[in-house]
């Protein structure tokens, strides 16, 4: 599980010297309400923005043909945003797999057994396992020259398909919205159709937009402060 955390700072590099004025003044305990509603301002405001993009996100599950079920992923990322009062602040945190795709490149490599990549013309292995899908209907292991090793269901072929001592296809980099050409090769060669290719290690390329950009997060951390200010002063009877 990836836990995502901000280091935010506000625009123009700090909170307007009035505000930060007036909460230097608070108690300790008065500052630890403010700060508990500012990040709980920009936990709402990171788990609302994801729910919002999760229609535009379902683009890789639709392009299959027929249209595979969505992984929920971004759904479940969420549910799972939530925060935390720390020293000087708070902290918004995210426990989601591959959520850290928005700051960076995921390298993915298998530990022990294969990675299972889903293959273009099998919807029903977007998001499962392999096991998974091999419950519904028989899976067989393929090897080609055109498209490497591969989980296929249909007419299993005879003899071997790769000559002893071949090396394992190297590291890929998935672009799942693609076509795969490989995928039509085997198909051709083979007549069987592709579940889910094995790799040893795949990267998958980074995403930020899966996230609020630094500069919205900056915006909403400066606006849940002087929430929380308001908030206080209106405990005092103050406006």
């Amino acid at each position: 599980m990836a836990n995502v955390a901000w280091n935010i700072k506000t625009p123009g590099g700090a909170i307007p010297k009035a505000i930060r004025d007036y909460f230097a003044e608070l108690s300790s305990a008065h500052k630890s309400e403010v700060s508990e509603v500012a990040v709980a301002h920009v936990c709402n405001f990171t788990r609302n923005y994801i729910r919002s993009i999760v229609p535009q996100n379902h683009k890789t599950a639709n392009s299959f043909d027929p249209a595979a079920q969505p992984t929920g992923h971004l759904e479940k990322a969420a549910r799972n945003t939530i925060f935390r009062l720390a020293r000087g602040g708070g902290i918004v945190s995210i426990t989601s797999p591959g959520i850290t795709r928005a700051f960076r490149d995921l390298h993915i490599r298998a530990k022990s057994k294969m990675l299972t990549i889903p293959a273009r013309p099998s919807p029903e292995a977007y998001g499962k396992r392999a096991r998974e899908v091999a419950l519904m209907e028989p899976l067989f292991l393929v090897k080609t020259k055109a498209a490497g090793a591969f989980l296929a269901t249909g007419t299993e072929p005879m003899g071997p398909q790769r000559p002893k001592g071949r090396r394992p296809p190297p590291p890929q980099r998935v672009r799942p919205h693609k076509p795969n050409k490989a995928v039509l090769e085997a198909k051709e060669e083979h007549g069987i159709r592709p579940v889910f290719w094995l790799r040893s290690a795949v990267t998958i390329p980074q995403k930020r937009d899966i996230l609020p950009s630094d500069k919205q997060l900056a915006t909403e951390a400066r606006a849940g402060f002087a929430r929380g200010i308001k908030a206080l002063r209106l405990s005092f009877g103050l406006t």
